[in-house]
């Protein structure tokens, strides 16, 4: 999920001027992070860094802008946005340039950052960045900025076994032992139990544990088959799209192997032509 789902980033930077305080190399990195909105499933991936770009395998922005000072400036001001036009280069000012069918292909939703707020430079009078960006298709484990996710990771589902009841007096304590939610007192009976709808939330820290009363009154364990993805979607794709676009990933491997595996049990010269990737 985090370094094999593919995503378009900016990978080409041709820089025509750039008078900013930032070097070419840093800025042209700080672009190449910037999340794009596109689709994957309509770009296609190069056959190699010397691939000629297509509209097919490359998408093409343009980011012109230069800073000038506001003819009618407030007379003692001291605040960028009342002083100068273009102070700040945005993410927004990516401006994309449609080659080939794109217009057609992208019809809807237009190429451009998901984020237009990101601040790339500052800027002052006199200043410009003239460049043309060439996003490509590519994944994560040959850069971050392919990483279709900020964060992902997974854990088991937590599974909490109350052995034997729990004492009226001693409810509230047992309660404070869990995360928030995840043990409930009936007000009536003070009788506990497990919420099994919030047991996801517990953090399994074992707190219950150090306590001797409760000692042979609750069983900690984790249900091996059931688990809960935390995936922060920063790309084209929506979280719960994320987890399958992983598992077809695997499933495209798995299929890579077997196919090896079958001509290696057929004999021959013992040669397997295997899949890139």
């Amino acid at each position: 999920m985090i370094a094999e789902v593919p995503t378009v980033a900016i990978e080409h930077v041709y820089a025509w001027d750039n008078t900013s305080v930032i070097v070419d190399e840093v800025l042209a990195h700080r672009i190449g992070l910037v999340p794009l909105n596109v689709n994957p499933s309509l770009v296609e991936s190069r056959e190699g860094p010397d691939a000629q770009p297509t509209d097919r395998n490359t998408i093409v922005f343009k980011l012109d802008v230069t800073c000038e000072r506001k003819p009618n400036a407030p007379r003692g001001s001291t605040n960028p946005d009342e002083l100068y036009i273009n102070h700040e280069l945005l993410s927004s000012h990516l401006t994309w340039q449609p080659a080939g069918e794109q217009a057609e292909v992208f019809e809807g939703r237009p190429p451009g950052p998901i984020n237009p707020n990101i601040v790339l430079a500052k800027l002052r009078p006199g200043q410009a960045v003239n460049m043309e960006l060439h996003a490509v298709k590519g994944v994560g484990k040959d850069h971050a900025k392919f990483s279709p996710v900020a964060t992902a990771s997974y854990r088991l589902l937590p599974h909490i076994k109350i052995t034997k009841p729990i004492p009226p007096h001693l409810a509230e304590k047992f309660q404070n032992c869990f995360s928030r939610g995840v043990i409930k007192i009936d007000p009536r009976t003070k009788e506990v139990s497990v919420d099994e709808h919030n047991v996801r939330k517990d953090s399994v820290n074992r707190e219950v544990l150090r306590h001797p009363e409760f000692a042979d009154s609750v069983e900690l364990s984790r249900v091996r088959d059931f688990f809960l993805f935390n995936v922060e979607s920063e790309g084209p794709y929506e979280p719960e799209r994320l987890l399958p676009e992983a598992i077809k990933v695997m499933r495209e491997k798995i299929a890579t192997i077997k196919q090896a595996a079958e001509a290696l049990r057929g004999g021959g010269d013992g040669d397997v032509s295997m899949a890139d990737g």
